[in-house]
């Protein structure tokens, strides 16, 4: 079943990739700085890019092995 697109561990592995991804284009306008965030969440912002960014390649180095 390993590598089935139909297995329903890759169907949710697929979508936990699409949502990480989802959120480091959404937040990397603030990341570039080409958009301010003025109600200070902008740690908060650059925290979850860090991780989903992270995340993403973490999972990347798990479905190589």
């Amino acid at each position: 079943m390993r590598n089935n697109p139909d297995d329903l561990s890759n169907q949710l592995v697929s979508k936990i990739k699409q949502c990480l991804r989802a959120e480091i284009s959404s937040s990397q306008p603030v990341i570039d700085g080409d958009e301010e965030v003025t109600d200070g969440t902008d740690d908060i912002i650059i925290g979850r890019h860090e991780y989903a960014e992270q995340l993403l390649e973490q999972i990347t180095k798990w479905e190589e092995n």
